[in-house]
């Protein structure tokens, strides 16, 4: 199933108009296209356009800067390189008066600096030790050629200037023509933008690789290394970088690539065609495309809260939680067998971008025999526009591969907004509002259905029936004899079965007609023979709260014999209904007649009463998996 987030990406890719190889400089190595990849801190990896392999350039700045820490740590490497943003002038190199210290880490006096500090280890070399910490942030080996090396150092003009700077101020102690080749190594080696959002990735999973899950840097790293991004980054040379996009960045301009580090969340790489005006200058489609993405997925740090799995709750198959409705034994068993292919999802607070990628992954990863997904969005606090966007796109796309989509929600204000999205981003989703529980689930349409319900239960429920339509229709009642045999009278030996019913009333409903009303005392156990009730309790401000609809062959009036002993729900007819009762004053002789079959009817009794209570827990989010 496509994720949302590459349809996005391949959009974007293909609404950019390349220009002509003449119309990018000569001597860039970028060409005319537009690619973009996205790793977040989840372990999803996304790339669009042509990957074409570039060399790494001018963002080699960070990978000197992140082994100089490791190397030494943060309080010696700032002893050596100072962190004061300074617009990148390719006309002037600057020292710091008095210590002639370089005043940032990623320009080209500072990496100079900074790669002096890393020294051989462990049989490499300095040059093998930087194309080693490259390999583990992008998590594959690099190496370049000769030739891709040699006009590497021939290319870095500003770099030999300041080494030689550096060297005359005596900041190095040695020649400087060997720390430029291994320099020129790190720079000359090829990377796809695909590499550079995975090292954007690792450092914004805190040092953690995003695909492997091995630790490259320490959180000490990371730190130091985002805080020079932040400060002397891109928003040294693009004065619009922190109103338009405000995460920590850098760029070569070489090679047409840009990247960006949302912390906690993801990390982004661009690759576009240079600046035909100005070849010192970030590619401009590929800062173009950043801010674009920034935008829909919401990543300004204003805008990107809590991390991608903040809002996730907990999974778990319907079975392992179910709707309460009193089931027979078999049909239980068959719930179980088949549980894998309904899965309920809880969100809670707010719900981002991040948020809801980290939702498709975890329903991507769900098993292959899925058929229903329950999002369960009731403890969900806000959702930010790019989610609405986002859900819109990944609930067509479910939809689209055959899943029924179920949305739980106190109102209809979360999926109003979705709907309203959907409609806006012209993405078609079928409306989840109508009311299909009327339909008869051993003959309904079995595609692919978005529903929404007011409670979980509810929803559960629904897709109970569907599963069991799906998988074991036999066990739907398909005659008001079959509905007659509730499960509470399965629990029953035949001959006591067929005596129980024969104290049965009959009686009938018309639609809409009041069975029960909350608070009247316990008046018997009614069993659905056919149609459909509705049980509604009271909300908040008086208003009335539907909390399920029952179906042939379940039970309702039970819950009345607990405490205080009064029915906890008005139960009104949905249609026609007709339906056998065991009346009270027929349960309160049975203990007086038939005293083993009464203690029978109240151990099934109570066992169906933990099964409710089961699920009025999980209902309250008192119980987390």
């Amino acid at each position: 199933m496509k994720s949302p987030v590459q349809d996005r990406l391949d959009r974007l890719t293909a609404a950019h108009t390349p220009g002509t190889a003449a119309d990018a400089d000569a001597t860039s190595d970028a060409g005319t296209g537009l690619a973009l990849s996205v790793a977040t801190v989840g372990g999803d990896h996304y790339s669009a356009g042509e990957l074409v392999a570039v060399p790494l350039a001018g963002l080699a700045g960070p990978v000197v800067h992140a082994l100089a820490v490791e190397d030494l740590g943060v309080e010696r490497v700032g002893e050596a390189v100072g962190t004061v943003p300074r617009p990148d002038l390719r006309t002037r190199l600057e020292l710091e008066p008095g210590t002639g210290r370089p005043l940032t880490p990623l320009q080209d006096a500072g990496t100079m600096a900074l790669a002096a500090l890393v020294k051989g280890r462990g049989g490499r070399d300095r040059a093998a030790r930087l194309l080693q910490q490259l390999a583990g942030l992008i998590g594959r080996e690099t190496a370049p050629t000769d030739a891709a090396v040699r006009a590497a150092d021939r290319a870095q003009h500003r770099a030999r200037a300041a080494a030689w700077l550096l060297r005359s101020v005596g900041v190095l102690e040695a020649d400087p023509d060997g720390l430029l080749a291994d320099v020129a190594t790190l720079r000359a080696a090829p990377v796809t933008v695909a590499d550079l959002a995975l090292l954007a990735g690792t450092l914004a999973a805190h040092g953690v690789h995003p695909v492997s899950g091995e630790r490259v840097l320490a959180e000490e790293t990371v730190r130091a290394v985002l805080s020079a991004l932040d400060a002397c980054g891109m928003d040294t040379v693009d004065g619009a970088w922190a109103l338009d996009v405000g995460q920590p960045g850098w760029s070569s301009a070489r090679a047409g690539t840009v990247i960006a580090v949302v912390p906690g969340h993801m990390g982004i790489a661009v690759q576009g065609p240079a600046d035909p005006d100005d070849a010192d200058a970030p590619s401009p489609a590929a800062l173009a495309a950043l801010r674009t993405l920034v935008r829909d997925f919401e990543l300004h740090p204003s805008q990107a809260a809590g991390s991608p799995r903040a809002a996730f709750r907990t999974h778990y198959r319907v079975d392992q939680a179910p709707s309460g409705s009193v089931r027979s034994a078999e049909v239980l068993e068959l719930l179980s067998a088949h549980g894998d292919t309904a899965h309920v999802l809880e969100l809670g607070g707010h719900v981002g971008f991040s948020q809801v990628d980290a939702l498709a992954h975890v329903a991507r990863n769900l098993p292959a025999a899925l058929e229903t997904i329950i999002v369960d969005v009731r403890s969900v606090s806000s959702t930010s526009h790019a989610a609405a966007v986002l859900a819109a796109q990944w609930f067509a796309y479910a939809l689209h591969h055959g899943l029924d989509v179920v949305v739980v929600d106190r109102d209809t204000a979360a999926v109003d907004q979705v709907m309203a999205t959907a409609e806006a981003s012209g993405v078609t989703l079928p409306d989840p509002l109508h009311d299909a529980d009327d339909a008869d689930p051993g003959h309904q349409d079995l595609g692919p259905a978005f529903r929404f319900f007011d409670s979980r239960s509810r929803a559960v429920q629904w897709a109970e029936q569907r599963l069991l339509a799906r998988h074991a229709p036999h066990l739907l009642p398909a005659s008001e004899e079959e509905a007659a045999m509730a499960p509470l009278l399965q629990h029953l030996s035949s001959e006591d079965a067929r005596l129980l019913e024969s104290m049965m009333d009959e009686r009938v409903y018309e639609d809409g007609q009041i069975i029960r009303r909350a608070g009247q005392p316990f008046g018997g156990i009614y069993v659905i023979t056919s149609g459909r009730v509705e049980l509604t309790g009271q909300g908040t401000g008086g208003r009335r709260v539907r909390r399920t609809v029952l179906t042939p062959g379940m039970t309702f009036g039970e819950m009345a014999l607990g405490q205080p002993g009064r029915q906890p729900s008005t139960v009104r007819a949905r249609g026609r209904v007709t339906t056998r009762v065991l009346t009270a004053q027929v349960m309160y002789a049975l203990q007086e007649g038939f005293p083993s079959l009464a203690l029978t009817l109240w151990e099934a009794l109570a066992r169906d009463a933990y099964t409710a209570l089961g699920q009025l827990i999980r209902e309250t989010g008192a119980l987390q998996d």
